[in-house]
């Protein structure tokens, strides 16, 4: 995976507005989730260095955050731990069928193709039936494969990430567009996908 494109908000020689787009992803990915985790446990993934998972934190009774970078785990748990956060670069920590909400921001396009199913398949066994995920990623007119952001391995159109998610075995039951200017300096859209496990 192409993780070096974490963001790090305590970084004070960040911009403004590199913060406000990173946030109002997580801002937008739980009003389009619509509801909060009195009860619940969710999951981050990937949590990077562990800003989403704190503030997710708020809003529900607990939850995870992984990623796949043991120093990015360290990180997280040092500045953000706190008695409803656990942090862990294991999934296989995370009891199945045991997650009520997942949100993947921005993680699926540093992976290669290949591995983008065995992703989305190793997050439904982890849901609970009713579960539901929001997923983000950047979506671009046509499939590209060689994206001007050096971290992606792909970057998907709408109709291609559709059937990436039903072939997972997901059902798309909500979908938000936002152009945004991405941090390669292109404008694209922020695509949000609201999805459940197909039953």
């Amino acid at each position: 995976m192409k993780a070096d494109e974490r963001f790090y908000p305590k970084d004070l020689k960040i911009d403004f507005d590199s913060h406000k787009r990173h946030y109002e992803r997580y801002f937008k990915s739980l009003e389009i989730m619509g509801q909060l985790g009195n009860g619940e446990t969710w999951l981050d993934c990937a949590c990077g260095s562990g800003y989403g998972t704190s503030l997710l934190s708020n809003f529900t009774s607990k939850i995870y955050g992984y990623d796949i970078s043991k120093q990015a785990i360290e990180g997280a748990t040092s500045l953000y731990g706190c008695k409803n956060i656990t942090f862990t670069e294991k999934l296989e920590e995370i009891e199945q069928s045991s997650i009520d909400r997942v949100f993947s921001i921005e993680t699926i396009e540093h992976m290669p193709e290949s591995d983008a199913t065995n992703y989305l398949l190793t997050l439904k066994k982890l849901m609970k039936p009713a579960a539901k995920m929001v997923i983000t990623t950047p979506i671009v007119e046509k499939t590209c494969r060689s994206p001007k952001n050096i971290f992606h391995y792909i970057e998907y159109c709408h109709k291609d990430f559709i059937i990436l998610l039903t072939q997972a075995g997901f059902s798309v039951k909500l979908t938000k567009f936002i152009s945004t200017v991405f941090t390669d300096g292109e404008t694209k859209d922020q695509g949000y996908y609201l999805c459940e496990v197909n039953k």
